[in-house]
């Protein structure tokens, strides 16, 4: 199944930031892409992602269940986005 969601725009560039954190679960914020931290937002995080996505929060929360069941690899967040706008297509 996979669900489309609004990328982000040149003239608003919001992103989510996606964080795996040491117990093997994720967690994700939407914030101003000159907002997201040059370090760790999260204090038990191990990686993060950001990710020019502008989720609503049905998506977000699919996006979080998705990774958290491990049916969408971190690692392929990157994948997904765009700051010229338009769609992306998650696979959650």
């Amino acid at each position: 199944m996979s669900m489309t969601v609004k990328n982000t725009t040149p003239d608003t560039p919001m992103v989510t930031l996606f964080g795996e954190l040491r117990d093997g679960s994720f967690v994700a914020k939407i914030m101003r892409e000159d907002a997201v931290p040059y370090g760790h937002r999260w204090s038990d995080e191990i990686d993060q992602a950001m990710v020019y996505i502008v989720p609503n929060d049905e998506q977000l929360h699919a996006i979080l269940a998705a990774l958290n069941e491990r049916r969408l690899p971190f690692g392929e967040l990157q994948n997904y986005g765009s700051s010229a706008g338009g769609t992306s297509e998650l696979p959650v």
